[in-house]
């Protein structure tokens, strides 16, 4: 009889999020804090991004952090999570979800989706996933502690999700 083996070398405390799927960590771009005002909150200011040398990443400015469209950037104040829209100059980004309407907020930039998660379950409740075949999905009643053997690109906010602490696994 086989036996399923986990054997994970990354590990990324999962944001739940109807915007975007679980990022894909292993690319990883500036981090800060915002300063700026935005009501709508679309836009990401960090005035500090104004360096230009390469070598001092953390005021390096957006327009020359290689940012693109479709990068997730999470909120990691609030946990909520959006795409990178555009840059729209060396201290501005727009995000295509409202999330930085309240200031000041921490950020974290990743690349896009990555390729499919495995996830462990802090805490007991259902869990609405997405599957990397594309299948919208909730399981309900997995345990405190258990490990979630299903490949999946997205943990869902709403709609059924009531577990927490949850982990992704590469």
């Amino acid at each position: 009889m086989a036996y399923q083996k986990l054997q994970a070398g990354k590990a990324w405390s999962v944001y739940p999020s109807n915007n975007t799927n679980i990022p894909d960590i292993s690319v990883v771009g500036p981090t800060g804090n915002t300063d700026g005002v935005d009501a709508g909150g679309l836009l990401l200011i960090d005035s500090t991004r104004t360096g230009t040398n390469p070598s001092t990443p953390a005021t390096l400015s957006f327009t020359l952090s290689g940012l693109k469209p479709g990068m997730i950037i999470v909120n990691s104040t609030t946990g909520k999570q959006s795409e990178l829209v555009t840059v729209v100059n060396g201290t501005t980004l727009k995000v295509k979800d409202a999330i930085f309407a309240a200031q000041p907020a921490a950020y974290s930039i990743y690349g896009g989706t990555q390729g499919g998660a495995v996830l462990y379950i802090g805490t007991a409740g259902s869990v609405r996933v997405t599957t990397v075949a594309g299948d919208d999905v909730t399981f309900v009643g997995i345990n405190t502690g258990a490990f979630f053997p299903v490949q999946v690109t997205k943990v869902w906010e709403t709609g059924g999700t009531t577990a927490s602490n949850i982990i992704a696994l590469w």
